[in-house]
């Protein structure tokens, strides 16, 4: 089976929680949206979980990713004087910090570097965050920006995408999933926000939602 989750934000215990209660095994893909990073406790946790799978992972490029890459210098400094380093810090990089205290960042650098901003498979739109069909190649380098970063243009595409970035009440999510727009985001590492605090599995090909809410043992959402 496949599935695609979005926006797991450094909340570990949770997602190893939801791919448990996928019952995954080694014939099975995750699809995975973005934002592996910031914000919840345990930022390191989750992206060994994808270096080291129970199955085939395909991890895609999220926009706290980029802020990470852009701020880091090499050989584990960063560029402090930089506006992203202190858009990064604003916006729970400080969580991944603290999670990555006495370990050597660079080869999660260079893993998440191999990332690409999108996927197409033959009957869904992989993304992060949108398309800019505005654009004359969305597709693009010239799109990777919107892929990442951008919120609220249409949707114009052939295909039914799966996205996440912006981060939506179930009472939304649930019916866009018979929409071509399908965002999986619930806003997993927001565990004090009613209705905004669950991680999302979406399966491809029955177009089941399978929810794990949030069972971190602490999620500083606002570091």
């Amino acid at each position: 089976m496949r599935f695609a989750i979005a926006d797991i934000h450094g909340c570990c215990k949770t997602f190893k929680a939801l791919i448990d209660k996928l019952d995954i095994g080694a014939s099975d893909t995750l699809y995975l949206l973005g934002d592996y990073i910031d914000r919840g406790p345990d930022s390191k946790g989750v992206l060994d979980v994808i270096m080291r799978p129970p199955c085939e992972v395909v991890p895609l490029l999220g926009n706290h990713e980029d802020m990470w890459l852009r701020a880091y210098s090499g050989d584990g400094n960063y560029k402090t004087d930089d506006p992203y380093f202190n858009t990064w810090m604003a916006n729970g990089g400080r969580a991944t910090l603290k999670s990555f205290e006495g370990t050597d960042t660079r080869p999660y650098i260079e893993f998440i570097r191999s990332f690409p901003p999108f996927l197409e498979l033959d009957d869904f739109l992989l993304v992060h965050a949108e398309f800019d069909f505005s654009l004359p190649d969305p597709f693009g380098q010239e799109g990777v920006e919107a892929m990442l970063w951008s919120r609220g243009r249409p949707y114009r595409g052939k295909k039914p995408v799966i996205c996440g970035h912006s981060p939506l009440p179930m009472e939304q999510i649930l019916p866009g999933l018979k929409t071509n727009r399908i965002n999986i985001d619930n806003g997993c590492c927001y565990a004090d926000r009613i209705g905004r605090h669950n991680l999302l599995a979406y399966c491809l090909d029955n177009g089941q939602l399978y929810i794990q809410r949030n069972i971190e043992d602490a999620s500083p959402a606002g570091q």
